[in-house]
């Protein structure tokens, strides 16, 4: 892994404004005309938070998450996006993401990280498994934009 990768909390609408390279990588269904102001709502309404690690005058990694309470897994931080661009993969970014939103929830006394990733994305799932998580529950969902 390369050292020189430092991550940083985006705040600013430029910064936001910056991931969106990666953002449209991971959900090619956004819509950069309110990609700023959604996460902007995100973060002050639902406690969204992004790390991301740049190169340059740009993000080429990022996760998004949420510091929240579950019945099923109490205080917890969950994983919603975590992505880096195809030139950066496998040098440690998203590892190193990973351990960064860790050491968020044990510095916020949290219970857990929590995270979903699709069944057929075995280089995610390599990826987490191999940073300590496990596999724990099946996600499912009804998609009502597709019901009748």
């Amino acid at each position: 892994m390369d050292n020189t990768y430092q991550v940083k909390i985006i705040k600013t609408d430029l910064e936001i404004q910056q991931c969106w390279e990666v953002a449209f990588l991971l959900r090619p269904h956004l819509n950069k005309n309110n990609w700023s102001s959604m996460i902007s709502e995100m973060m002050q309404n639902e406690k969204y938070c992004i790390a991301g690690i740049m190169d340059n005058d740009k993000f080429v990694a990022f996760a998004g998450y949420r510091i929240m309470t579950s019945l099923h897994s109490g205080n917890i931080i969950y994983i919603d996006d975590l992505c880096t661009l195809e030139f950066y993969r496998g040098k440690g970014l998203a590892s190193q993401l990973l351990r960064h939103v860790k050491a968020t929830a044990i510095s916020n006394n949290k219970d857990a990280v929590v995270l979903d990733t699709n069944f057929n994305n075995n280089t995610a799932q390599k990826l987490y498994l191999s940073n300590g998580f496990q596999l724990a529950a099946l996600h499912l969902s009804c998609d009502l934009r597709k019901q009748n």
